[in-house]
């Protein structure tokens, strides 16, 4: 494993991650992925949370970690190596929380943050979640398209709003008990200057959780709609300016996908190791198939996949942490990344054979889990466009 110029922080946190996935996350993967309602859930986000993963990058002087983005992505990626669906059930409050950060509102982290991360030293730890995606807008949202125009709205009344709506797809949206959520403040009326974020409570009378979706892969984290009935919610909940969101989305777009990239980075490195094991391990012909040449060939683009996409996910990551997100980095990491996590559990099935093709081998897992990081955070065709607007930026600059 190449160690990118990691300090000696860094290595500690892989290291420790590893050793809290090896005791936490492998027992329990297949286990949530069969039944994702397990006690067995609560159990590990109670340990997670002791563990200080829930908060891993939020401020210590906000109730987290304060691990850097760096070391961040370091853990992400041992994680999502033992179970990518656990990874989302551990990491999905920090995306709930990410346009508090984004904006650092001190009274919203002071009324807000700070008591969740009170609750991850209890028995009941509590989590946050982000809404965004509707049941008919997703990619016109991101790419703040004329067309797009959200049904979810936030009506003004006074000092507070009124939000009515559906959100589909959200990530443990009901295990949250708070909500950041992005509504239209005039749905007759582009997206990008009419948008409201609001940080919503779920005990608020009139939110409720609708549909659990039945997932294909990352089962261990409900994906589930929520529905908005004249939920009232007050100016001070507000997580930014008004019309202000859909800026704000795209930021914390840029900022969280270095972490779908770590997530399929581990998938992809599980891939590979499954596949390297099973072939050393494996005799055909009179000799482990590893010395076979076709063989050989396909572990060489495993291995090379794994090294690329830790070089962008790190170098992603590093443009966070020097205060200056980069959008084609972030989308770099995370195409790249998704699309090595899919070729590399496609390979390690073909390596395995029929016993990869198995339930019980846990690679299969891997192929379904690794499909989702080419779909969340914006689509990978998504990303290659805002990857192109990027790079045409960069060149109207010099």
């Amino acid at each position: 494993m190449t160690d990118l110029e990691l300090d000696a922080a860094h290595l500690e946190a892989r290291e420790w991650a590893r050793a809290f996935a090896a005791r936490s996350i492998t027992p329990r993967a297949l286990l949530l992925d069969e039944d994702p309602g397990s006690p067995e859930r609560d159990g590990l986000l109670r340990e997670a949370a002791h563990a200080g993963l829930i908060g891993l990058s939020l401020p210590e002087e906000w109730g987290g970690s304060g691990v850097d983005p760096v070391g961040a992505m370091v853990v992400t990626e041992e994680l999502a190596a033992a179970c990518a669906g656990c990874a989302v059930l551990i990491g999905a409050t920090a995306l709930g929380l990410l346009p508090i950060v984004a904006t650092l509102d001190a009274s919203l982290v002071e009324r807000l943050v700070r008591p969740l991360a009170a609750s991850w030293s209890t028995d009941t730890p509590r989590l946050a979640a982000l809404a965004a995606t509707e049941p008919d807008m997703g990619s016109d949202f991101i790419q703040g398209h004329p067309a797009g125009r959200p049904r979810t709205t936030a009506v003004k009344e006074g000092d507070r709003y009124v939000v009515n709506g559906r959100k589909v797809f959200i990530s443990n949206g009901s295990l949250a008990s708070m909500v950041t959520v992005f509504a239209s403040l005039d749905p007759s009326k582009p997206i990008r200057d009419h948008m409201v974020c609001l940080a919503v409570p779920t005990g608020t009378p009139g939110f409720a959780v609708g549909q659990v979706f039945d997932k294909m892969g990352q089962r261990a984290s409900p994906a589930v709609e929520l529905v908005f009935d004249d939920v009232v919610v007050p100016e001070d909940h507000r997580v930014g300016d008004d019309g202000a969101a859909w800026e704000l989305n795209r930021l914390v777009m840029v900022m969280s996908r270095p972490g779908v990239a770590a997530i399929a980075l581990g998938i992809a490195r599980a891939a590979y190791e499954h596949a390297l094991t099973y072939a050393e391990a494996r005799v055909q012909g009179g000799r482990p198939i590893v010395g076979h040449q076709a063989t050989q060939l396909a572990l060489a683009d495993m291995a090379t996949r794994v090294e690329a996409a830790r070089h962008l996910v790190v170098a992603a990551a590093r443009s966070f942490a020097a205060g200056r997100p980069s959008l084609k980095l972030s989308s770099m990491a995370k195409t790249f990344a998704s699309d090595a996590a899919v070729a590399n559990a496609l390979d390690a099935i073909q390596i395995l054979g029929g016993i990869g093709y198995m339930r019980e081998s846990g690679v299969e897992k891997l192929l379904r889990d690794a499909k989702l990081t080419q779909i969340y955070e914006g689509t990978n065709q998504i990303n290659r466009f805002e990857m192109m607007e990027a790079i045409a930026a960069e060149r109207r600059q010099g």
